[in-house]
């Protein structure tokens, strides 16, 4: 019985990984052909999955619009992480476990201010 399971994980997977590759580098190259510049525009097309993530890898490849916040990717204009960083500053936050809210560029910019500051 395990041995049939591990066979058929040698035959499956590398196509699961395939499939999504292939879909990822489909979302990249719609959107190289059709020059898209915004995120929002990618998540629109594709909603969100593989073609959506390689949509948005073109965006962040080929257009300066793309931002860090201290070393962590922003999705456009790092207003996430500039609040989180903020609130954290604010409240004088020590600790990464007092990082919370609702979305993850808000807590990784908290546990930001706490790694430059404790």
């Amino acid at each position: 019985m395990n041995k049939t399971i591990s066979i058929l994980m040698v035959i499956v997977l590398p196509f699961i990984v395939g499939c999504k590759n292939q879909d990822f580098q489909s979302g990249y190259q719609w959107a190289q052909n059709n020059d898209i510049q915004s995120f929002d525009v990618c998540q629109k097309e594709f909603g969100t999955g593989d073609k959506e993530d390689g949509c948005n890898e073109y965006i962040k490849k080929n257009y300066t619009g793309y931002q860090k916040f201290k070393g962590k990717d922003c999705t456009e204009d790092c207003s996430g992480h500039i609040a989180g960083y903020e609130w954290a500053k604010k409240k004088d936050i020590s600790t990464i476990n007092s990082c919370n809210g609702n979305s993850i560029s808000f807590k990784e910019g908290c546990e930001s201010y706490v790694r430059e500051n404790y």
